[in-house]
């Protein structure tokens, strides 16, 4: 270090004359503004990210994880007396309590605001499960309330808030997810390792995942807490209990090699619809709800609730739309859960094709509302779609310079809008097509007075060599000249783009 700085008690911070420097480069503030030091010479480390100038505390604080910006801020009024940093991210005085991002938090109690302590699990290589203390890095409490990241929980009670694994807490009567509060039954909530994997969340009712209840329970799910409940005898009468006594477990649906919980076994239904691309999705039920069996893979499943109308009410109305009778739901695809369309009635609610349809004064594209749009004056060719006013290919807006009375599709994937040829989005050069011989003779092949064309993966294709007066399809995917026969699918592949 050059003999004219002045070192402080943290290693990559020293003084220059009247500035302060971090890795060598003056302290700033978030919008890269010099931050002002009212007396560098004091300046020195509190712990951590605090460092204080002996009138100010000055944090050191950041922007984004991925990808980090650092900055500084001051916080201007603190009482360095009672100043004390409790983690990386929290700290308080005798009137108040901060977080690292510059939050000043107004606690009633600060004398008890503090990082919230848990109890954690050890599972040692022989033995029983052994606890640990542990410190939740963004999770605080005091007498009144809880805090994640420095904002308040609504509705958690302070005085009773214990910590678990996993970014759960729980007051007397509460459980909460990631500050949120979740449907868990407290009494019985516990937390358990599940071996070297990751940690396990459950109540009498059944396993939380992620803070959702698991309404799946198959025999691989009792098997993954066999060992936990086998260490902890003291624990009895939770779901996993229930199961291993088949003569007093209450009858339930099984489907599909899994147990559905809280389903009516006399009411249930189960209907495995042929959706986007003819992949199938499972819709199930009984008579007080329809639920999508989601497949979360490695054969677990959740059921995700979507109506309170009975399963007899479901109904496909194309590969991506289905009714219970009071709501459209829109199917995105096989693994996607089904999206409620707002404000549509089933009965004037009418599926047109392409992922296209239309209600009484709206039409939709694949469960969206395309503004402006007349519905009933959508005329649907192809790929495309229009009115007076709108042309889409795709469900994506189009212009053309012709009025759309005088658009034509020739072709499932062209447009003739005037002079000009479109296929899907892109333009033809007319310099490549003779448009005013221009004849599609099939799905795959079509000719012009110059050349024969395969319908390619982007567009039309000349084929080399092809004779376009004797040119003619034989059948599907065939086609021939005087001189040779065409396959439709070698010639697209051939012609097809390198990537």
């Amino acid at each position: 270090m050059p003999a004219k700085l002045q070192p402080t008690n943290h290693p990559s911070y020293c003084i220059d004359g009247d500035t302060v420097l971090w890795h060598g480069r003056p302290l700033w503030a978030k919008d890269g503004s010099p931050l002002p030091v009212a007396h560098p010479r004091a300046f020195r480390c509190i712990a951590g990210r605090w460092f204080t100038d002996g009138e100010h505390v000055i944090v050191q604080a950041q922007q984004g994880s991925g990808s980090v910006y650092y900055y500084f801020y001051r916080i201007e009024d603190p009482d360095l007396a009672t100043f004390e940093v409790l983690n990386e991210r929290y700290a308080r005085d005798a009137r108040q309590a901060y977080y690292i991002t510059g939050k000043t938090i107004r606690t009633r109690s600060p004398q008890a605001f503090r990082p919230l302590a848990y109890q954690g699990w050890r599972w040692p290589e022989n033995g029983p499960l052994e606890p640990v203390e542990c410190v939740h890095a963004y999770y605080a409490v005091d007498h009144e309330a809880a805090y994640l990241n420095g904002k308040r929980i609504a509705g958690a009670d302070g005085a009773t808030v214990v910590g678990f694994d996993g970014s759960y807490i729980a007051d007397a009567s509460h459980v909460y997810y990631h500050g949120r509060r979740i449907e868990a039954d407290r009494a019985s909530f516990v937390v358990a390792p599940n071996g070297d994997g990751p940690l396990q969340m459950t109540d009498r009712i059944g396993p939380i995942d992620h803070g959702k209840r698991q309404t799946v329970i198959d025999n691989g799910e009792a098997e993954r807490w066999r060992d936990f409940f086998t260490a902890l005898p003291a624990l009895q009468d939770y779901w996993w209990h229930r199961l291993q006594a088949p003569a007093a477990r209450p009858r339930e649906v099984e489907y599909g090699g899994h147990r559905l919980t809280g389903l009516d076994p006399d009411s249930f239904a189960a209907h495995e619809l042929r959706l986007v691309h003819g992949l199938p999705g499972v819709f199930c039920g009984d008579a007080r709800g329809i639920h999508w069996l989601y497949s979360c893979g490695e054969g677990h499943c959740e059921l995700i609730p979507l109506s309170t109308q009975p399963i007899t009410g479901l109904r496909q109305l194309d590969e991506h739309y289905v009714s219970d009778g009071v709501t459209v739901f829109f199917v995105p695809n096989h693994y996607e859960t089904p999206q409620a369309l707002r404000k549509v009635d089933p009965a004037a609610f009418t599926v047109l094709r392409g992922g296209w349809a239309r209600d009484a004064g709206r039409a939709f594209y694949l469960g969206t509302v395309k503004k402006g749009v007349a519905p009933q004056a959508l005329r649907l060719e192809g790929c495309y779609a229009w009115d007076a006013d709108q042309l889409f290919c795709d469900g994506k807006p189009l212009k053309v310079g012709v009025p759309h009375d005088t658009l034509q599709v020739p072709h499932p994937g062209f447009l003739l809008a005037g002079d000009q040829l479109f296929f899907g989005r892109r333009p033809v050069s007319a310099r490549r097509v003779h448009l005013p011989t221009l004849e599609f003779l099939d799905h795959d092949f079509a000719r012009d007075r110059k050349h024969a064309y395969i319908v390619g993966y982007i567009s039309l294709v000349a084929i080399d060599g092809a004779d376009p007066a004797s040119f003619r399809v034989l059948g599907k995917g065939r086609a021939a000249d005087a001189m040779r026969e065409y396959d439709a699918r070698a010639l697209k592949d051939a012609t097809a783009p390198a990537d």
